[in-house]
């Protein structure tokens, strides 16, 4: 087929890709063949995509449209909303970037580390600044919004190929680095300190699960919020009440955008800090 038949096939994606800093959507943009930039007429930002293609491991193909949010839980829901109403045959959105991380010193098995990756499970988004607060307690009213169960079938049959030693994710992540020089976290910068006291290191266990060089992935809710959350305290109640294992701005606006279209969404998250 000549690149001007599968342009033409591009033009109905049925996966929407969304980042919310330029670096991200660069690093995405590497991994997307045959593409072709394209904008829609009319007043204002958030009409400019990136059609193309994601190859698949079994010389399948993708065909899907990127494009960039900014920050924050409303900017990405009004720009997944502009996407759905631009490609009106998008079947689901994966929100995709950097999070901060939530560790877990005590069980070695939920231990999220540097340059990790989790991605949403069925709980999907917590929304943790939704919620009603009085004098005596603050009560989280988040609205359930499961991800897409297409998708989730998908991130399950890679962790079973995992468990065969296949782990077909890390030659995208080895072809979305960028050119200048930019690579995985070293282990001198994957330094965790107690929660109560900055100047207490705190050990990293050993895992077995673990391989040097490459990221562990994990499947786990993700909280997100309008608030770069920076409180170690907050973090770990956070882990307590829901089981997160990430944090970050924009995921449950996604989640509302793709539950109010009646489409799936997925996100995923490597850990940057």
């Amino acid at each position: 087929m000549s690149d001007c038949a599968r342009l033409h096939d591009l033009a109905k994606p049925a996966i929407g890709i969304i980042t919310a800093l330029s670096k991200e959507y660069e690093a995405v943009k590497r991994i997307i063949e045959i593409t072709k930039d394209i904008s829609f007429p009319g007043q204002g930002a958030n009409r400019r995509y990136l059609l193309g293609e994601v190859f698949t491991n079994d010389e399948g193909k993708h065909a899907v449209v990127l494009c960039l949010a900014g920050m924050g839980n409303n900017m990405a829901a009004i720009r997944a909303s502009l996407l759905l109403n631009h490609f009106p045959d998008i079947k689901s959105i994966i929100m995709v970037g950097i999070a901060g991380g939530i560790p877990h010193p005590e069980k070695t098995d939920d231990r999220v580390r540097l340059g990790d990756i989790v991605i949403s499970n069925e709980k999907g988004v917590i929304q943790y600044d939704f919620d009603k607060e009085t004098i005596k307690e603050t009560e989280r009213r988040h609205p359930p919004r499961p991800p897409s169960a297409s998708l989730l079938e998908g991130v399950r049959l890679l962790e079973a190929d995992e468990l065969l030693g296949e782990k077909p994710w890390l030659k995208f992540i080895d072809q979305a680095l960028l050119p200048e020089g930019e690579k995985r976290p070293s282990i001198e910068t994957d330094i965790l300190v107690s929660s109560t006291d900055p100047n207490q290191k705190v050990e990293h266990p050993q895992d077995p699960k673990r391989r040097n060089g490459e990221p562990r992935v994990f499947i786990a809710p993700i909280a997100s919020a309008n608030k770069l959350l920076k409180n170690p305290i907050k973090r770990d109640q956070l882990r307590d009440k829901f089981g997160v294992k990430a944090v970050e701005m924009e995921g449950s606006g996604i989640a509302d955008a793709t539950w109010s279209y009646e489409i799936g969404y997925l996100v995923v998250r490597g850990i940057c800090d």
